[in-house]
């Protein structure tokens, strides 16, 4: 089996920047077709007995596959933010709250990282921050054309629009606001579930979306709650044919 490795890490020092307070962040992922084949010895290597008790109660192949992909690529974010040379596959384990976040539980670190999982299409990928964070991707395809009423204003699609090169397709940009406005719906912990036309973009500046150059996209949300802040800032670039969008977020005062 294919070990989950970093993605964009020439990337990590630029976004870190575009982020107040400044995070720490690692990003990693894995081909979920590297984990076809994956057998139930074989995922006893990298989970834990509960995490492989969960994977085997999997019926569908392709969702083994998903869930698999996305608890290596956040174990191996996690040991790169903790600074360890190898990843304890088994002694960090990704579990998750009531609500369906994820996080890490270890019994060899006092102070965690904080992840979020995504996937889509051929790939499974994880961030692993020192603060609240939120990540997603999308793979465009046409239905996001027919669901955009559900999450995209008129003025939101005219700033992307106005924001990104002349090449970015309808169906890609709807795609990348998509991702952006799920990557905050992680990150922010509203209880219910921030809605998607409660976040509303409302500027984009900076790159061309692209890796090294992503687009900041700046979202208000519509929720006054003392976890919500009124303004959310997201990284947002295509690769791979994938929307790819991430937020990080202020510790919460006590």
């Amino acid at each position: 089996m294919a070990f989950a490795q970093a993605i964009f890490e020439e990337c990590w020092p630029r976004w870190q920047q575009h982020f107040s307070p400044e995070p720490r962040l690692r990003l990693g992922g894995i081909w979920l077709a590297d984990l076809a084949d994956c057998t139930p010895e074989m995922a006893s290597i990298y989970l834990g007995s509960d995490e492989l008790g969960r994977w085997t109660g999997f019926s569908q192949k392709k969702r083994r596959s998903e869930w698999l992909g996305g608890r290596l690529a956040a174990k191996w974010a996690a040991a790169e933010l903790l600074g360890e040379t190898t990843v304890d596959w088994q002694g960090l384990s990704i579990r998750n709250e009531e609500d369906g976040r994820p996080y890490v539980a270890t019994e060899t670190q006092s102070v965690v990282p904080l992840i979020s999982i995504s996937h889509s299409g051929p790939l499974a990928a994880a961030l692993a921050a020192n603060l609240p964070c939120g990540f997603d991707i999308q793979q465009p395809g046409a239905n996001i054309l027919r669901v955009k009423k559900r999450f995209a204003l008129r003025e939101e699609e005219d700033i992307l629009t106005a924001s990104l090169p002349e090449a970015f397709t309808e169906t890609k940009r709807l795609t990348m606001l998509w991702a952006a406005k799920e990557a905050i719906r992680k990150a922010v912990r509203a209880h219910p579930l921030l809605g998607l036309l409660e976040i509303r973009l409302i500027s984009g500046h900076g790159g061309c979306g692209a890796p090294q150059a992503p687009l900041a996209l700046t979202f208000a949300s519509g929720r006054k709650q003392d976890d919500c802040p009124p303004n959310i800032s997201v990284l947002c670039f295509f690769a791979d044919n994938l929307a790819w969008a991430m937020a990080c977020l202020p510790i919460p005062k006590e």
